[in-house]
């Protein structure tokens, strides 16, 4: 059995939200934009961001990996709506299951951020979440 795709998992529970396909269409990837994304447009990252073991020493097959939300848009108040929406899906999320990966909770690991870009400069406002999710694939 594999082990289960967290990120994989939170972009399909996001993309499945309302509000969120209403902000950015089927915009929205898991780990960084795709090549040839052409911008400004309204999408959502979902991208594992590391940080200090939340789960060890125990043998439960559990983990919490820590994850950015990444809202882009044209202009940075955009790219905050952008954010939001996913934001809120994110944090409403108790023992749901997405492709055989069982998510317990999601919990904000900070406030968000603003900033641009790296490479083009585009707005984009981020959040932090701490994901507590099984290490078994479900069916």
């Amino acid at each position: 059995m594999a082990e289960p795709d967290v990120i994989g998992a939170l972009c399909a529970l996001v993309a499945a939200d309302a509000a969120v396909a209403a902000a950015v269409g089927e915009n929205v990837f898991g780990g960084e934009l795709p090549p040839g994304f052409a911008m400004p447009q309204r999408a959502i990252v979902i991208a594992a961001s590391g940080g200090p073991p939340y789960t060890s020493g125990g043998a439960a097959e559990v983990d919490a990996q820590r994850v950015d939300v990444i809202g882009y848009g044209a202009t940075p108040a955009e790219a905050d709506l952008v954010r939001r929406a996913a934001a809120r899906r994110v944090r409403s999320i108790e023992r749901e299951t997405a492709l055989g990966t069982l998510i317990h909770w999601a919990n904000r690991a900070g406030g968000f951020s603003q900033a641009r870009d790296r490479d083009g400069q585009w707005p984009q406002s981020f959040q932090s979440f701490q994901v507590f999710h099984s290490l078994q694939e479900v069916p």
